[in-house]
């Protein structure tokens, strides 16, 4: 009998944050429970090359100047782009570990490993239909107790992949009018405030209900099925025994 690779509920809370500003962290937080976690860093390459940033957290100096230094200049050294340009244009992904003793001296491996007390990296990348690559890595400090990484951080980098991809589409997707930004971002603030056992993504399909999307525009918002929107709705209804959105207009006004 094999032991579960994580607790589920710390897998859930980490979907449930996904398209939350404090995914970075939860993330970060939650590796550092598996393993010798010091940084994380996520970015897309774009079907032209372009590198974008997705997200990065950690408590190292210099971590700026990394994440930017590497998106301009060191990303054609990582053996991960390069294992990952050997396999082609293939949609799927794969992991791999990178060891700092293993990249060639220089400038990449002073500045993105060695200055920071980094001993390596599990990476994560993914290529989807339309040729962007993701990729997530988490870096461990040199106090690391095995030269592998945990079996449960490899489990979490399979579900953060999940979380992520979703963030990524999020971010993608027709923005709305500033208007309606504005009021999707006061709802959300008063949801928290009033109704806290709310969870994100609770919160984000109440507060697109209450603006008068569908399920069907939720959901494609979201990146999720219409069937996921009515079962979110039902879990914050059921949670304070209301019947529609807009029962929870009393408390958004106080």
């Amino acid at each position: 009998m094999q032991a579960l690779m994580f607790d589920p509920s710390m897998g859930q809370s980490l979907l449930d944050a996904a398209l939350s500003p404090d995914f970075a962290q939860t993330l970060l937080g939650a590796s550092r429970g598996l393993d010798q976690v010091e940084e994380i860093f996520a970015y897309q390459v774009d079907a032209a090359g372009g590198v974008h940033e997705v997200l990065a957290a950690g408590e190292r100096r210099g971590i700026a100047e990394r994440t930017g230094a590497y998106a301009r200049r060191f990303h054609a050294m990582d053996p991960v782009l390069q294992a990952q340009a050997l396999r082609g244009k293939r949609s799927g992904g794969f992991s791999q570990q990178v060891r700092a003793c293993h990249l060639p001296s220089g400038e990449y491996r002073e500045l993105c490993f060695e200055q920071p007390g980094f001993v390596d990296k599990l990476s994560f990348s993914w290529v989807d239909a339309s040729q962007r690559l993701l990729i997530l890595s988490f870096y461990r400090g040199l106090h690391v107790q095995s030269a592998s990484p945990s079996p449960q951080l490899a489990a979490l980098g399979q579900l953060a992949m999940v979380a992520l991809h979703a963030r990524v589409r999020e971010s993608a997707a027709p923005t709305r009018p500033q208007a309606d930004a504005d009021a999707q971002g006061l709802l959300l603030a008063r949801l928290q405030r009033s109704f806290p056992s709310l969870t994100a993504r609770e919160r984000l399909v109440i507060a697109r209900s209450l603006l008068g999307d569908s399920a069907q525009d939720i959901g494609a918002a979201l990146s999720i099925s219409t069937a996921t929107v009515h079962t979110y709705r039902l879990r914050a209804y059921a949670r304070f025994r209301f019947r529609r959105a807009s029962d929870f207009l009393p408390g958004l006004l106080n």
